[in-house]
């Protein structure tokens, strides 16, 4: 029986294994640092199996010298990915923002699809010294309001730590309301 891996097995395995490689690395990516720097973290992985492919898999002649540079070059290029708030510290507070983004989102998405008055209700955050957090839309009344401010206040650990800024509009009285929480309600607490 022959023991030799034929081409085509050989280029299914690298298709395969570049594949998971990539999706591993846009996951890592994307949960650190968010969605660009998933993507540019599965080109990465393409492009480390590629050059591995095309130095040993596919060669007419194997060269083991630059396959065993590239494996010795791709491990800390893979730890700097993995881990780059160890090289560069940093980048944690970054990496924390984004956390703090995906929380916050995630805890008043919740609270939203609770309650039908919430439901013209949108979010977007601006990451500046801290994630700012702009809840959009409109609600019924007053009440509704107090209703939401009073929930984030309980159950959104996270977007309370978190700058918030309104753009509603009350749809009984046609009152808009634009500004920071704090400087909208101080008044009225």
């Amino acid at each position: 029986m022959n023991k030799q891996v034929t081409p085509s097995v050989a280029r299914l395995i690298v298709v395969m294994v570049g594949i998971t490689l990539a999706v591993i690395a846009y996951l890592r990516g994307n949960y650190l640092l968010g969605f660009n720097y998933g993507l540019a973290y599965a080109f990465i992985a393409v492009g480390l199996v590629w050059m591995s492919m095309g130095s040993f898999a596919f060669a007419k002649k194997p060269s083991w010298v630059r396959a065993v540079a590239i494996g010795v070059l791709s491990i800390p290029i893979g730890y700097v990915m993995a881990f780059p708030a160890s090289i560069n510290r940093d980048i944690q507070v970054f990496i924390d923002k984004q956390a703090d983004d995906r929380t916050a989102r995630a805890e008043l998405r919740n609270v939203f699809a609770s309650d039908a008055a919430f439901a013209n209700l949108s979010i977007s955050t601006v990451h500046l010294k801290v994630v700012n957090v702009t809840i959009s839309g409109s609600f019924p009344d007053r009440a509704a309001l107090d209703r939401l401010r009073n929930r984030i206040a309980t159950e959104c650990p996270t977007a309370q730590r978190c700058p918030l800024h309104w753009k509603i509009t009350l749809r009984a009285t046609h009152e808009s309301m634009v500004g920071l929480d704090g400087e909208l309600f101080a008044s009225r607490e």
